[in-house]
Order: structure tokens, then C-alpha cells, then sequence
């Protein structure tokens, strides 16, 4: 049996996120089992470069509409000049590409990956891409599993949950240290405390959530501020600093941007929030990195009843669930979190050892590498 595997990844997406930061941590992962990476993606973004300066080989595809039939050519020669034994892709329009040059080149091994729990339409495009062109789909999340499996009418061995694999931080400043170093960056007194929210700052993930419970509840948050960490576009920003200017909060949320190294970040709250919303009545989040990042620095954490996050908070067990988009019952699991010190330490003790157990870049890992060698046995299986 084939021990090591070329493997190559594909996306259209240009930002870095979930998404992005899972396939470059995937891909370490596999360099260092012996196996090799090539990484497709839109030229001269985050992925491309730091997949380029760690050494990946990379290949520059827009993935643009009006270019299908030039990335498809374009595809099919790499396929067939590489000749990988595995092909994941990750975004909708690289998948629809990619998956059907691979399919006509022979890769061995295709995998669709979906990162988020939006809906699919059960289409006869869509019956190709995620019955005909892939032989596995991998999500990041029960709730996207079982709703693929009631649209196509997958069978178990079709498709899988595998969350992205936490690679947990080499060294962790201590949380009153982290605290008086936010502090410090936001101008603040040594002694605030802070919540807060680290990710995509969007109105998806409802971060305006936040700020409505926070003002509900701030009497009882004596020397308590809301640190926002992460980026958006200028207008939600923009929206937001109003809406805590109306709230008259104004004083109390900071926003830090766009920041590299998040670990201290998650060490210096007291609380992360992700209050993410439903799409018209559809959740779009899978299992969010965030979340995992969060519990792995031994910070409390609080999410929204949407989508994946109810797989990895599990209710005054890891952390707490709030109704979504509901600011009151937000408020009164943030007082519950930050009153009741016993068992908060409890809960961020228990979801500690949950991602310990499941969510390291080790089990991603291995259960990946076991479908790859399923799916090998199938192909070696002698015919009769």
C-alpha cells in the first residue's frame, strides 16, 4: 500500500480565515507525515503567499467567472503534469471547476470539502459536483453532514465530519498578564477586564449582538470593556461604533483590527462570544476555529444555537448556548459566565480536555489520512 501521497488543494477564496487557515495547517501537517502539497489559489493572496514562503508549490487560478474554460485547461495540465493521488477542494467555484478537470484526468482521489453549513439546492449541477465528480465529502460539522445526506441521499461512508485541527501555541502568556497587555495596547487602566468577540468582524456573526447585551446588563459589569479582534469592511465598522454611540457605550468597545497572533488575545478575555446568525432561517457556520482557539487558551466561551457551534459548545458542559440573535438571553449567560467563577472554571476545564481529545492537528490528521487509505484499499481490491 502506497504509504505517502501527493496531494494537492484548491480554493477561490481570497481572505484568511477558517478556511484558509485549515488547509495551510493541514498541509504542514502532511509535509511533515512525509507527504507532498501543492496549494491552487487566486494569485498574491494571504494563502498563496505564506503556502509560497513556506516553501508549498503553488499555482496562481483566479477561479473568475469569465475565465472557466481557461482555468479548466489550465487545471486539467496541472492535474496531468503533477499527477497527484488526491485532489480537496474547498470553495464553490474551485469545486465546480476542479473536480470535473480532475474527474477527466484521472485523479485517484477526489474530496470536496464544505467549510459552512449554508444550505445546497438539490440541482442536477449540483447531483454531478457532489455525487459523480468527488468520492468523499468532508465537513467541518454534523449539522452540514446530516443536511447533505438528506439532500443527495448519501450513504455513511460518502461523507464525514472532520473539523479543523487545533495546533495549540508553543507558549501562552498568563491570563492576568494578557489582560494588563491589552490594556496597555487600548490605552486602558491595568485593572480592566475585558469580553469579547475574535474572528470575521461581520454582520453574520453578529457581533451587534454583543454590544446590545453588554449595554442590558452593564451596571452589574463594574471595570468591564468589549475588545473586538479581527477585521471587516469600514461600513460594518462603521455601523458598529454608531450603534455603541446610540447604546451610549461608546467608550467601553475597542477594536483592534486584523491581528496575526490571536492566542493573547483569547488569553485576555474573560468571555468569548460568537453570536452568529442564521441566513434567512439557514445557519451557515460549521465547527469554528475560533471556538476550538478559544477553548485551547482556557478561555469561557459563550455561541449562538446556529449551525456547528452546537457541535463543539455543549450546553453548561464546554460553555454556554444562547438563542440566536436573542441580546437578553445573551446577557443572562454572560452574567451566568462571569458570577458564577465555580462553574465557568468547570466548563473551560471540560472543554479543554474535549479539544485535547478531538480537535488537535494530530486527530484531524490521522482520520483523514485513514480515508485516504479506505479509498486506496477500494482501488488495489482485485476484480473477478
Amino acid at each position: 500500500m502506497q504509504s505517502h501521497y501527493k496531494i494537492l488543494h484548491t480554493t477561490c477564496h481570497t481572505q484568511w480565515g477558517g478556511l484558509e487557515k485549515r488547509i495551510f495547517n493541514e498541509s504542514v501537517w502532511m509535509e511533515k507525515n512525509g507527504h507532498k502539497v501543492i496549494i491552487v489559489a487566486p494569485k498574491d493572496t494571504p494563502l498563496f503567499l505564506k503556502a509560497k514562503a513556506h516553501g508549498f508549490k503553488v499555482y496562481g487560478i483566479e477561479f473568475k467567472r469569465l475565465s472557466i474554460l481557461k482555468d479548466y485547461k489550465l487545471l486539467k495540465n496541472i492535474f496531468c503534469n503533477e499527477k497527484p493521488a488526491i485532489i480537496n477542494t474547498h470553495g464553490n467555484k474551485d469545486s465546480k471547476i476542479a473536480l470535473f478537470a480532475a474527474k477527466n484526468a484521472r485523479v485517484p482521489l477526489r474530496i470536496l470539502s464544505r467549510h459552512i453549513s449554508a444550505h445546497v439546492k438539490n440541482s442536477w449541477y449540483n447531483r454531478r459536483v457532489y455525487k459523480k465528480w468527488c468520492h468523499y465529502i468532508f465537513t467541518t460539522a454534523d449539522y452540514t453532514t446530516k443536511h447533505l445526506q438528506k439532500v443527495f441521499h448519501l450513504k455513511d461512508m460518502q461523507i464525514f465530519s472532520i473539523p479543523s485541527g487545533i495546533i495549540k501555541p508553543h507558549f501562552l502568556l498568563k491570563k492576568e498578564e494578557a489582560k494588563k497587555t491589552l490594556a496597555h495596547e487600548l490605552g486602558l487602566d491595568p485593572g480592566t477586564k475585558f469580553i469579547g468577540f475574535v474572528g470575521r468582524v461581520s454582520r453574520d456573526k453578529g457581533v451587534s449582538c454583543v454590544l446590545e447585551a453588554f449595554k442590558k446588563i452593564k451596571p452589574k459589569l463594574a471595570g468591564y470593556h468589549i475588545a473586538i479582534v479581527g477585521a471587516g469592511t469600514d461600513e460594518y465598522i462603521n455601523f458598529l461604533k454608531k450603534l455603541g454611540k446610540n447604546l451610549g457605550i461608546e467608550n467601553y468597545i475597542h477594536f483592534t483590527g486584523f491581528k496575526k497572533n490571536v492566542w493573547q488575545y483569547y488569553r485576555a478575555l474573560d468571555c468569548k462570544i460568537l453570536p452568529s446568525m442564521d441566513i434567512k432561517g439557514i445557519p451557515f457556520e460549521g465547527i469554528p476555529q475560533s471556538l476550538l482557539e478559544a477553548m485551547i487558551c482556557e478561555c469561557p466561551v459563550i455561541g449562538s444555537k446556529s449551525g456547528g457551534i452546537v457541535d463543539i459548545i455543549d450546553h453548561k458542559k464546554t460553555g454556554l448556548l444562547f438563542n440566536t440573535d436573542d441580546p437578553s438571553d445573551l446577557a443572562d449567560k454572560l452574567l451566568e459566565t462571569l458570577q458564577y467563577e465555580d462553574a465557568t472554571k468547570k466548563r473551560v476545564e471540560t472543554a479543554l480536555e474535549h479539544v485535547k481529545k478531538y480537535h488537535t492537528i494530530d486527530t484531524m490528521g490521522r482520520n483523514i489520512i485513514r480515508i485516504y487509505r479506505l479509498h486506496q484499499v477500494k482501488l488495489d481490491r482485485p476484480f473477478y
